[in-house]
């Protein structure tokens, strides 16, 4: 196997410059005639290491490579096994960080992030509004939201998911508060005192009175329809 390398191939120099050559060189003709192929004989002696160095299975280590965006490596060999590496990530269902962009999203998913920034904005700004109102319900705006005149339609199952604490089962407190808060507004059956102390969802559900008292409770029920998740927990400890 050839060692040649890209760099062997390089000629700094002619070894056999004609203008080295006096007017009347004091040669013999083999000699002259020697002198004169020596420049030919070096170019193809470094054209031949060229070919050899290129043809080498570890050139593309020897050809250098100037970093884009996504792939890393100073040279040929080096950013093609990151590009590999980095299918095989994608293979894998590890996706290298931040190499999705918005614009490598479906149509479809770019509209979900959007309307999703605007629900975000939306809430902080009924907040804002909801403390200047009544500072003291600030603490417990996600029902006052959903039922306020100023909630976005589109916008009021979502905000009534969050509420029930689908997602946030753990971190949704007085849960029980704001859901007596929505009957009182929607002007249905109110809560019993014992459902309204509760914290979270799951201690809602996990107590046999509160259960029981959901079906007699038609706008928690609702809320509590708008998820798989949640209809599953609910159903569940109906049937336990």
């Amino acid at each position: 196997m050839s060692t040649s390398t890209i760099a062997q191939a390089k000629i700094s120099a002619l070894q056999h410059p004609i203008s080295a050559l006096e007017d009347r060189p004091s040669l013999s003709a083999a000699d002259l005639k020697a002198y004169f192929d020596g420049n030919p004989q070096q170019l193809m002696q470094a054209h031949n290491t060229l070919v050899d160095a290129l043809s080498s299975p570890a050139a593309a280590e020897n050809i250098g490579f100037a970093p884009v965006s996504g792939i890393t490596g100073s040279n040929i060999q080096s950013a093609l096994e990151n590009v590999h590496q980095q299918l095989n990530d994608v293979a894998l269902n590890a996706v290298p960080d931040a190499s999705i962009t918005t614009q490598k999203l479906s149509a479809d998913i770019q509209q979900q992030l959007a309307l999703l920034s605007a629900l975000q904005t939306s809430v902080a700004q009924l907040q804002t509004a909801v403390q200047a109102i009544h500072p003291f319900c600030a603490q417990f705006p996600l029902m006052l939201l959903v039922t306020s005149d100023q909630c976005d339609p589109n916008a009021k199952d979502e905000l009534a998911t969050a509420a029930l604490g689908l997602h946030y089962r753990s971190g949704v407190h007085d849960l029980g508060i704001q859901l007596s808060w929505l009957c009182q507004w929607k002007g249905e059956t109110l809560p019993s005192s014992d459902f309204c102390s509760k914290q979270n969802f799951s201690e809602i559900i996990s107590d046999r009175t509160t259960i029981d008292e959901i079906a007699n409770l038609p706008v928690v029920y609702s809320l509590i329809s708008m998820s798989a998740e949640a209809s599953r927990s609910y159903r569940l400890s109906v049937e336990a």
